[in-house]
């Protein structure tokens, strides 16, 4: 029965992360920057360039070699196609870590087995990420997968293999995102108290024995850079404007555009953190999941503390988040524990879960693409835009140098302020400068971001004044010739 709920559970988060993604359309659609990073780096990467050495990349190189078999693809199919197989692997995982939710969720009973599933299933925080080819459901799957294998080594008999392929698996989420080394180091501690020190060294030493394994060639062949951009430039990283309401609600997976009124959002937030705080509280003193409870406060401080936050930071917690809630409704009086979970699932999907498809424009591909011209390099403000447009492996083979990370290029070209730390984008006038020369040394321009690109109004200007500038919908080419009247 219970891989009947796991199994359901992963259908249902396959159809969540399917709608939310646009359907069909969705998989070749633009969907803004990160996503196209990622994937561009992977395209960059498996034409023959190494990131931190040849290109800009701000995150351990995990996240490219997941998307580099998809980015293959480019040599036989259109990018759009690759990208599109790219995303049908990520709905997959996400599919793949519900049901991983659900089974851990399984020792606590069927109905913290269905709360869990199903609360995963439909949470805003963890679809909104997995509908796309980003950092955090590689991190999720690595820490759920690390988590189950270690408690299939916690077993009598159990061959010793397991916890060390559980400790490795788990080092794999730090070559991820450098913040996945918090819940890592949870584990091993837990690991320690269950099975002693010596026990949760080995664990430990696997999972870093791991994560040197695919880090070290990239550290050898870039040198110094791939510290500077990977761990450096993060910590140095300057504090984003958002409260921690804001954080808060993503990370119960309160929905903004669910919710528009912050008075209700407030009342909402409210209740659903109660509900997991009470929750945590009934599993820790029954002892139930202590382990998610101390996993979920340490991430809650990591999105709390870190200098930025995004919407799809919030995945980072969402499986803890599921499993604390499970193992609170697991200590419920019998008689009342089926119901309470089925009322637990359908308020809670209610008024946090269910999410709803992001609103954004539509990225004009064909319009764009028939102004773009047959030769030279296509530059862009995001490289998702060349990837959705077809160009960006063609500009690889060309030997283009396509900038992967545009925003990125902040950390290693920047200003800063007087205490030595970085100023905003918009401030910076050094990477102003950079930008203006990157964008206008191709044969045309595509300038997808209409906010969050960081360009200075001066920037703006000049850029509209060195060639023609054909508006398309909501994105902008640049094309040489007269300069616009403005």
């Amino acid at each position: 029965m219970a891989w009947a709920v796991a199994l359901a559970a992963g259908v249902l988060a396959f159809v969540v992360r399917w709608h939310l993604l646009g359907g069909a359309a969705g998989l070749r659609e633009y969907h803004g920057y990160d996503d196209g990073v990622y994937f561009s780096s992977a395209v960059a990467f498996v034409h023959g360039r190494l990131p931190y050495r040849d290109f800009l990349l701000v995150h351990p190189p995990g996240i490219m070699l997941a998307l580099t078999p998809f980015a293959a693809l480019t040599h036989w199919t259109s990018d759009s196609t690759a990208l599109a197989a790219a995303r049908v692997g990520f709905l997959l995982l996400g599919a793949a870590n519900t049901v991983l939710v659900a089974r851990l969720a399984r020792r606590w009973g069927l109905a913290a087995t269905v709360v869990a599933g199903f609360l995963y299933a439909v949470s805003t925080a963890a679809a909104y990420s997995e509908r796309l080819t980003l950092l955090e459901p590689l991190g999720t799957l690595t820490l759920l997968a690390g988590i189950t294998l270690l408690r299939r080594g916690d077993v009598p008999g159990a061959a010793r293999r397991w916890r060390y392929v559980g400790g490795a698996v788990l080092g794999l989420g730090v070559v991820v995102k450098i913040w996945n080394v918090v819940p890592v180091l949870v584990v091993v501690v837990w690991w320690a108290l269950r099975r002693g020190v010596r026990e949760a060294v080995g664990v430990a030493v696997a999972g870093a024995a791991a994560a040197l394994l695919v880090l070290l060639p990239f550290a050898v062949a870039s040198g110094r850079s791939m510290l500077e951009l990977v761990v450096l430039a993060q910590l140095g990283r300057p504090r984003a404007p958002g409260t921690v309401v804001t954080r808060l609600e993503g990370i119960l997976g309160v929905s903004a555009t669910q919710w528009e009124s912050e008075p209700v959002r407030a009342a909402v937030t409210a209740a659903v953190g109660l509900a997991v705080v009470a929750a945590a509280f009934a599993a820790w003193r029954h002892d139930r999941g202590r382990l998610w409870v101390a996993v979920l406060g340490a991430q809650v401080l990591v999105l709390l503390a870190a200098p930025s936050y995004f919407a799809s930071y919030a995945a980072y917690s969402a499986p803890a988040v599921a499993l604390v809630l499970a193992a609170g409704v697991s200590v419920v009086p019998d008689r009342l524990r089926v119901g309470g979970a089925v009322l637990a699932c359908g308020l809670l999907g209610v008024v946090a879960g269910v999410p709803a498809a992001p609103a954004q424009a539509p990225f004009p591909v064909a319009q764009v693409r028939d102004l773009l011209p047959a030769t030279g390099c296509i530059r862009a403000d995001s490289p998702g835009a060349l990837v959705v447009l077809d160009v960006l492996s063609r500009n690889e083979r060309r030997g283009c140098a396509t900038r992967i990370d545009v925003s990125g290029q902040t950390y290693a070209v920047g200003d800063r302020d007087s205490a030595g730390r970085p100023v905003p984008r918009v401030r910076n006038h050094q990477w102003q400068e950079a930008a203006v020369a990157y964008l206008t040394s191709g044969s045309a321009a595509v300038i997808a971001r209409q906010t969050g690109n960081g360009f200075a109004r001066t920037t703006v200007e000049r850029l509209q004044s060195h060639g023609r500038v054909v508006q398309v919908g909501a994105v902008e080419v640049l094309l040489p010739g007269a300069a616009s009247d403005g």
